[in-house]
């Protein structure tokens, strides 16, 4: 099979766009609690969550070996406000922390791991650039999805994070494609497609149930090889 021609490199955001979460958070915290003897509401825990907007620890100037630690106490501090002192420093974090790291807490979205097998036996490179922290190679590992990515570019692992277009340069080259000849696919408009796009890529959302006629959206993963030209 000749490769697609144009695309070189898929590039990809991870939660939201190639995976998504089974249940919602507050339900799965109230659940975990209620295992501890801890009281909550899913509808507490929703309005606490709201007040946190996830993102990476500060990067500039800490050690890429310090970095996994740091989302982690961070999620923690996420965890207290949620479900108080007594989740966050006891075996309810380590637990609730674990259970995100597994596949039981996640879905593939539907059709993406076929998506990507198919343009990659065509010689089409893939990588994940995401902001999540270092659970994700282990979660798309026990999704199934390794087999079909080349390269995981994460914050614990570059030291950027989007939007700083040095992660995209960090899985171009990684991967050996230049931008102009990579394609990045996310949920999310602003500091996700956008930010990929200002580094050179084409850029596309994925917007589930968007019109096959939108070239700026991908509706399924069924069309995606419809824009890899």
């Amino acid at each position: 099979m000749t490769p697609l021609p144009h695309i070189r490199g898929l590039l990809l955001d991870a939660v939201g766009t190639l995976i998504r979460l089974h249940e919602p958070p507050p339900t799965v915290y109230v659940r975990f609690a209620e295992r501890h003897g801890l009281r909550a509401t899913p509808e507490q825990v929703a309005g606490r969550l709201r007040a946190h907007r996830i993102e990476p620890p500060p990067l500039a100037g800490v050690p890429l070996s310090e970095i996994a630690g740091r989302e982690r106490e961070g999620w923690r501090e996420i965890v207290r406000d949620a479900l108080g002192p007594s989740a966050a420093d006891g075996p309810c974090f380590d637990e609730l922390f674990d259970f995100y790291a597994g596949g039981e807490a996640w879905r593939v979205e539907p059709g993406a791991a076929q998506a990507l097998a198919h343009v990659r036996v065509r010689g089409v490179q893939v990588a994940v650039v995401s902001n999540m922290d270092a659970r994700l190679p282990h979660v798309l590992e026990v999704l199934g999805l390794a087999p079909v990515i080349d390269l995981v570019a994460l914050p614990s692992n570059t030291g950027f994070a989007k939007p700083d277009p040095r992660i995209f340069r960090f899985a171009l080259e990684r991967l050996g494609v230049e931008a102009r000849s990579a394609l990045y696919i996310g949920d999310r408009e602003a500091d996700c497609v956008d930010a990929a796009r200002k580094a050179g890529l084409r850029g596309l959302r994925y917007a589930p149930g968007g019109t096959s006629e939108d070239r700026q959206l991908l509706g399924e993963w069924s069309m995606l090889e419809a824009h890899m030209t």
